[in-house]
């Protein structure tokens, strides 16, 4: 049971809040406005230390108070899990994270994926939107290309740093050079990465029976693109846009600007797709994810998915909250009282309701 109990204190909307949660599906409902998302922000805050509504976590402070305090209990790896967080309007967030009552580093843990309105857009939407998506699920299967990536990035923000100060020819050549040898390593890192997701999601989409009740994934693909141009080196590619560069007075290629994109049938699903059954192929990504993570590694997983019901009639629905009780992870979802997923999730004997 990856979380059994989250307490929050002047967090957000809550004076007190303790819920009580079950270690399979929860669907926690209320009107607008009664905190739902909330609930979801503190265990990202507790769990990954940021908040994905703002940067500055002394903004959950509850107005005319002065600190917030939150916590989980429950368990993983069969072992006991104590995560707290407390933040002052005067100070920073401080956490303490116990396994057994020893400490834990960040990210040790369980791993968390939080499905917002913005991750709903992923396919269509920008492509920081499909990169952060699979750079996170790289980063915990294989956490060396985690210090590649690192590594990467701040060769990057010198060579940003001397285009935007247009310095010479010659001295951005020499982060060039720096660039593209550690780029190559973190490339081969996201390309190989990017195969093992391929394959696993076409797989699933292709043979689970659950996935072919969606008549709409026929044949479907995802399509690689490493962030410049594939005859050409990475350190060419650099060389021969370094005019450009300067001009922009940014790196406009590189494993930062990887991306990969959705097919149905040949075409792009951004264009065959309705916006419900694009929110569907997105949901049905982040359940396959935690199957891919358990296989890949002993993690435990845990799904946050807000405000599920919006842009799905009622079949579709029905057809993914099927999926989704059947997922072998945690999930926790958040919907709007009296809607049509509040009467579907009644027809789904592992579903605890927490009404707000």
């Amino acid at each position: 049971m990856p979380i059994n109990r989250v307490y929050l204190e002047n967090f957000r909307l809550f004076q007190k809040k303790d819920l009580i949660l079950s270690d399979d599906k929860n669907f926690i409902q209320g009107p607008n406005g009664s905190g739902k998302t909330s609930i979801l922000e503190s265990i990202e805050i507790l769990v990954n230390s940021r908040s994905f509504r703002t940067q500055q976590t002394k903004d959950c402070i509850q107005h005319n108070t002065n600190s917030f305090k939150a916590s989980i209990k429950g368990s993983c790896i069969n072992q006991e899990i104590y995560l707290k967080g407390t933040n002052s309007r005067n100070g920073r967030l401080s956490f303490s994270r116990k396994l057994n009552e020893k400490t834990a580093k960040k990210g040790s843990l369980f791993f968390l994926q939080t499905v917002l309105a913005k991750n709903l857009r992923m396919i269509e939407g920008e492509p920081d939107l499909r990169r952060d998506h699979l750079n996170s699920l790289m980063f915990h299967v294989k956490p060396s290309s985690y210090k590649t990536y690192l590594s990467y990035n701040k060769i990057l923000k010198q060579r940003n740093k001397a285009l935007k100060s247009k310095l010479g020819q010659s001295q951005i050549s020499s982060w060039s050079k720096q660039l593209a040898k550690i780029g190559v390593n973190l490339s081969k890192d996201q390309y190989d990465f990017f195969n093992y997701f391929r394959s696993f999601l076409l797989e699933e989409l292709n043979t689970s029976e659950e996935n072919k009740k969606f008549k709409f994934l026929e044949k479907p693909d995802v399509r690689f693109s490493k962030g410049w141009e594939r005859s050409k080196s990475f350190q060419n590619s650099l060389d021969e846009s370094i005019e450009k560069d300067i001009t922009l007075g940014f790196t406009s290629q590189g494993p930062h600007r990887m991306d990969y994109e959705f097919y149905i049938k040949g075409k792009k699903a951004s264009s065959v797709l309705s916006r419900g059954q694009l929110k569907i192929l997105i949901l049905l990504v982040f359940l396959l994810n935690n199957s891919l993570i358990n296989s890949s590694t002993k993690s435990e997983t845990i799904l946050l998915i807000d405000d599920l019901g919006s842009e799905l009639d009622a079949d579709n629905l029905q057809l993914i909250l099927g999926h989704i009780s059947k997922a072998p992870n945690q999930i926790i979802l958040t919907g709007i009282q009296g809607e049509d997923l509040e009467k579907i999730v009644s027809k789904f004997s592992n579903f605890k309701r927490i009404n707000l």
